[in-house]
């Protein structure tokens, strides 16, 4: 009887442990996949950096009417024109134009040796002549082109003919002179554009910069 005792007061003692522990036992952890609110979703970069430059202030633009070869012609069509756009400025533009590939053999600094190099080329049958003047005086051309393509061929024929051509991308800087005008309307665009038909010129569009 003594052992049944012990036996039952021991199993008593466990079950009110037990008990004790299931009151106090610490919530369940949150499961790992925990909804995100949408407001809160990730935003590419790409997208970051193309509301930047939507959001950013729109550079101004000048209606621009030109060009012109000189400062006279463009002074007089500002007068022509003063009436429909108003009071514009003539600016001088510095622009490149007639890009070519210049195909040429180096100077070598002795009119000398360039005289008996054209002759020899002359009598190969290639056209050429000597740069008179210049920091390319005494190199020998051997022709322009438009296309950059036909320009490295000769290069590669004439350096297989033992001949050390280079290319040189070439082009002139000329001065054209456009007329600037901050913001006029749309009846006032249309109007110039029946002003200046047949001018020769253009209307666009461009930074106003300083004016």
């Amino acid at each position: 009887m003594r052992w049944v005792f012990f036996g039952l007061l021991i199993l008593n003692v466990v079950y009110l442990g037990w008990k004790l522990l299931g009151q106090v036992a610490p919530p369940a952890l949150p499961s790992a996949h925990v909804a995100v609110p949408a407001q809160q979703q990730l935003q590419l970069l790409s997208e970051a950096s193309a509301a930047a430059v939507t959001s950013a202030p729109n550079r101004p633009l000048c209606v621009v009417v030109g060009p012109w070869p000189s400062l006279r012609d463009g002074e007089e069509w500002r007068g022509r024109l003063r009436g429909v756009m108003g009071d514009g400025e003539v600016r001088p533009v510095a622009v490149r134009k007639d890009r070519l590939s210049w195909v040429y053999l180096p100077p070598t600094g002795r009119r000398e040796a360039a005289m008996q190099m054209l002759r020899e080329l002359q009598s190969r049958g290639v056209d050429s002549f000597i740069v008179a003047e210049g920091e390319d005086a005494t190199a020998i051309s051997l022709g322009y082109f438009s296309s950059a393509e036909s320009a490295r061929g000769l290069q590669v024929k004439m350096r297989n003919a033992g001949y050390a051509a280079e290319v040189r991308e070439t082009s002139k800087e000329v001065t054209e002179y456009w007329l600037f005008y901050s913001s006029p309307n749309e009846a006032q665009l249309a109007q110039a554009r029946s002003e200046t038909v047949g001018a020769g010129v253009e209307i666009s569009r461009a930074a106003c910069a300083s004016y």
